[in-house]
């Protein structure tokens, strides 16, 4: 029955005109007993207590809500014709009042009660309506509020009240502490990003072999952060208030950093373009995990208004990154680009040249990676490094000519023989002293991808030719093992006539081609002079196609040898040849009687090495240097300064068509330019 009565009351109290108590101040009685409830207790009894179905429903809902006091004109009497009184309210902020039920409500003790006792339902549930004896000292208020169970609520009231406001600062002060601390590691994080920065920029390498603390040497990067936190107190704070895991130095979050900061850049270089015309580099490399991968490359030029633009450099080259590859077919390179790009907005259409190298799937002209491309780059025009593929046309002639694979080999390993052992290198010195040689001369290294060594490592090798023979012949002698098996191998293979023949055929070629070469490499390349050099080489090798040349060449490999005391009437049985390529096949003569053929004679020599060595250099010359792309470029070069056709206005029309621009307007500033 007590619960059903508590039930129904909840219509009576209703939640509008709540009014809170701003001036009145109530006098608490004397608590003589301290709380019977914990904090934790009183907080969960708070929180319960309107949400309690046993709980009578007032204006005050909530124990966070002030008592419900409404102060009428005049209140309803009862049989007696007594009625409340609004000045009950004075100092009995506990005095609640319920219109509709006519009756009066402790407000302590129906939020508050304590556990133990139990307070009077007239003034929690049921509700105290005898006015008659509302101020009497035996009943009424004045009985309820020096009950015990009245004291212990109003205890419990109070320890409410100060433990709200205690969470309230304490909430604002651990407010306050986070964002000190959030403040703190966002500078230390920028300590450690900038120590990052100045390393990527530099160059520099991160990690050490040991970064332990017993190290003494932890790398670059804890290295300097340590140097620097001698003096910086925020950097010093990173070693020794972080936490073991937090310290934001392993090599996992470094690798992290330098990965957003790397988005970060392509994400600038991105807005940078801007839709602008640009041309894209690609080639394929290996990192020291033996990983393949393509490095990506745009160039382009950036708007002048660009505040990150270096004025003295117009054309600016950014390096966008490496693309690791599994596969290595050219449908596989072509959609890595193309996807690439895509992810950092590269515009695909506003490409309009295309430079990679030499090699097939790149260069293919029915499937290679540059015709795959040209459907995503209509104005993409495939341009090979001129020098990579001067270089190319040497190494594809050296694989068709019966002895150049083993000449290079020969000429490589000499170098290697002298250069690797401080033990051959003394003796080689010591016969340049007793020779009477320059001995600042040397042996020069030979190497397939770098393209200037083959001329200047045949000319060491003619230069110092008598001191190579005397040093390999020393050490053959002297010594015992492989080092001298190995010089006595390079002195029988050197003394060979068709070794000394083919030298001054090749230094004779590639002299003529060194002044290409050289200006194809340089920063200052000019297509229109380079059009001219690569006709003029071209005619030069042509020129020397005859017998003249060769016996000319030939006197000299014999006075040559007379001098170093070579038997020059030598034999030389060339080895079965392999398949040669099919643009190759018309100028190379095959031996028709399928054995192994002796060279001997000038004639042989002029035959079997001299003039193919002509027709296959001059097939791929006319090959890689084509006039279209040669006339392209002549037309670009009217917008370079450094150009000798630099403003030429009757050349610009076919670089205007590839880009898409208006020729009349071009012309029209170079006319501009030109006054």
């Amino acid at each position: 029955m007590q619960s059903e009565k508590r039930v129904t009351l909840e219509y009576y109290f209703l939640s509008s005109n709540k009014k809170a108590p701003n001036d009145e101040q109530e006098t608490e009685p004397n608590i003589a007993i301290s709380s019977t409830l914990s904090t934790a207790e009183i907080q969960d009894l708070a929180c319960s207590s309107s949400l309690h179905s046993n709980q009578p429903s007032t204006d005050c809902v909530s124990c966070n809500d002030a008592p419900v006091q409404k102060k009428l004109a005049t209140y309803p009497a009862n049989q007696q014709n007594r009625s409340f009184q609004s000045t009950w309210f004075n100092d009995r902020i506990w005095l609640e009042y319920s219109v509709l039920n006519d009756a009066s409500y402790c407000y302590y003790c129906r939020h508050f009660p304590s556990n133990q006792l139990n307070a009077d339902d007239s003034f929690t549930t049921v509700g105290f309506n005898s006015w008659k004896k509302a101020l009497d000292k035996g009943s009424g208020f004045i009985k309820h509020a020096s009950s015990q169970a009245h004291i212990i609520a109003t205890k419990n009231y109070l320890t409410y009240k100060q433990q709200q406001g205690a969470n309230s600062n304490v909430l604002k002060q651990l407010d306050s502490c986070r964002a000190i601390q959030i403040r703190r590691n966002r500078d230390s994080m920028t300590k450690i990003c900038s120590t990052l920065r100045f390393l990527a920029r530099q160059m520099i390498g991160f990690r050490g072999h040991e970064e332990n603390e017993k190290s003494s040497n932890q790398g670059n990067f804890l290295e300097i952060l340590r140097w620097a936190s001698e003096t910086d107190p925020l950097i010093k704070s990173i070693f020794e208030d972080s936490t073991g895991n937090a310290s934001y130095l392993s090599h996992d979050i470094q690798n992290e950093l330098i990965h957003i900061m790397s988005n970060e850049i392509r994400e600038e270089i991105s807005f940078m373009l801007n839709n602008n015309k640009y041309a894209l580099m690609a080639d394929e490399c290996r990192d020291i995990s033996g990983t393949q991968q393509l490095s990506i490359v745009i160039r382009f030029v950036p708007n002048s208004n660009n505040s990150t633009t270096d004025k003295k450099h117009v054309v600016k080259e950014y390096f966008l990154g490496f693309i690791p590859l599994e596969k290595f077919d050219a449908t596989t390179l072509a959609n890595n680009i193309v996807e690439f790009l895509n992810h950092w907005k590269i515009p695909l259409e506003s490409c309009i040249c295309l430079c990679f190298d030499g090699a097939s799937v790149m260069s293919g002209c029915a499937a290679g990676v540059h015709v795959l491309l040209k459907k995503y780059m209509p104005k993409g025009i495939y341009i090979n490094c001129a020098v990579h593929r001067l270089n190319l046309a040497i190494n594809d002639t050296s694989k068709a000519v019966c002895y150049m694979s083993d000449y290079f080999s020969i000429a490589s390993q000499l170098y290697s023989f002298f250069t690797e052992s401080a033990v051959t290198n003394i003796y080689f010195n010591k016969a340049q002293i007793d020779l009477g040689l320059v001995q600042s001369s040397t042996l020069k290294l030979w190497a397939i991808t770098r393209w200037d060594s083959r001329w200047t490592a045949i000319n060491a090798v003619v230069n110092n030719f008598p001191a190579i023979l005397k040093a390999l012949s020393d050490i053959s002698e002297d010594g015992n093992g492989s080092r001298a098996t190995n010089a006595g191998g390079l002195l029988m293979h050197d003394q060979k006539s068709i070794f000394i023949v083919t030298s001054f055929i090749l230094h004779k070629f590639l002299g003529i081609i060194k002044v290409l070469r050289d200006h194809l490499k340089s920063s200052s390349f000019d297509y229109v002079r380079g059009e001219c050099l690569i006709t003029s080489v071209i005619q030069q090798l042509k020129d020397l196609r005859n017998d003249e040349s060769f016996n000319q060449i030939y006197e000299k490999v014999k006075e040559f040898c007379n001098s170093n005391d070579i038997d020059f009437v030598q034999q030389y049985r060339s080895y079965r040849t392999t398949a040669v390529p099919a643009r190759f096949q018309e100028f190379i003569i095959d031996s028709t009687i399928g054995q192994r053929e002796t060279l001997q004679t000038s004639t042989d020599y002029l035959n079997r090495l001299y003039f193919p060595l002509i027709d296959c250099m001059l097939v791929e010359l006319n090959d890689r240097f084509s006039s279209k792309t040669l006339s392209l470029m002549k037309s670009i070069s009217t917008v370079y300064p450094s150009s000798t056709s630099f403003l030429n206005t009757d050349a610009i029309d076919e670089f205007c068509c590839h880009i898409g621009g208006d020729s009349s307007a071009l012309k029209n500033e170079f006319f501009e330019d030109a006054q």
